[in-house]
């Protein structure tokens, strides 16, 4: 296992709500608004190293769904589920709303890269700003005894790259 792999595991293990950056609770907020049809699947876009991937985790470690990666075998536990690395076009974004049904679910949460370009769907945009960074530090050391590194960073990616070194 590679030291980056380690580091990325060792922040699921860990990771609970608290760990949310503020930018990251703004869109938990929102996915908790838009909990109900006929909002049966949403977008959750951002740039690489924005946190999406983190969000879906503590989606699931919240017991609010079940995660899965695009391509992969889904498992669900639980009546949501966040499909992660989702394409974006909006033929395959249609094709989820059959699902939802065919699963016996209630929503389907798509972490995209960009903005799937459905006028019916609800999207958020995630985002890095300073404070994001700082919480993000802040729970590094707090849960893993880890110090962010010095530097300027424009997405926590960047951070775990440079700390896995």
């Amino acid at each position: 296992m590679s030291n980056l792999s380690a580091i990325n595991a060792r922040i699921r293990d860990r990771l609970a709500r608290p760990w949310l950056t503020p930018s990251e609770a703004a869109v938990w907020d929102q996915i908790q608004q838009f909990d109900a049809p006929p909002h049966r699947v949403i977008n959750v876009y951002g740039a690489e190293g924005t946190g999406k991937t983190f969000l879906g985790w503590v989606l699931e470690r919240e017991k609010y769904a079940s995660y899965s990666t695009w391509g992969e075998n889904i498992t669900l536990t639980l009546p949501r589920l966040v499909v992660d690395d989702a394409p974006s076009d909006k033929t395959s974004s249609r094709e989820f709303r059959p699902m939802i049904e065919r699963l016996g679910i209630k929503q389907i949460i798509l972490l995209t890269r960009t903005r799937v370009n459905e006028r019916d769907m609800p999207s958020f945009e995630l985002k890095v700003d300073d404070l994001d960074l700082e919480h993000f530090g802040a729970n590094l050391f707090r849960y893993l005894h880890l110090t962010m590194p010095e530097g300027s960073f424009r997405n926590y990616k960047s951070v775990v790259a440079v700390l896995a070194r």
